[in-house]
């Protein structure tokens, strides 16, 4: 039985809230070994934590690359978003975004008006 355009970004957010939940602790665990494991670090929880930490961007790329809900266009719209020095800010957006396909026409606007505005500027 397919799912709903409706049903499917809330599933796809709370799947991509359980890679956040992921990386958190995936961070937090770096900083154990950081705090703990000064003088001879733990190499087990330093790899486990690093796989962690990545677990949310990497969701994010995988889902970027397979998902039938954006065009070509879209895609490379948020790659090219994700790559400027918005990044952090397009990151959350993509993870929390309802419909992307809107929410990336708004970003690439914002980006050309705020180019705009700096090449303005004396």
């Amino acid at each position: 039985m397919p799912t709903s355009p409706a049903t499917q970004p809330t599933f796809t957010n709370k799947v991509f809230g359980a890679f956040v939940v992921l990386s958190v602790f995936g961070m937090a665990g770096l900083a154990v070994a950081a705090v703990v494991g000064f003088e001879e670090p733990n190499e087990t929880l330093l790899l486990v934590s690093f796989v962690l930490m990545l677990a949310a961007p990497v969701a994010m790329l995988v889902h970027l690359t397979v998902t039938k809900e954006l065009t070509w266009q879209e895609k490379r719209i948020w790659i090219r978003q994700l790559a400027s020095h918005r990044g952090a800010r397009v990151f959350s957006a993509y993870l929390t975004s309802h419909d992307r396909g809107a929410t990336v026409e708004n970003l690439a606007a914002e980006g050309t008006t705020t180019s705009r505005s700096r090449d303005e500027q004396p």
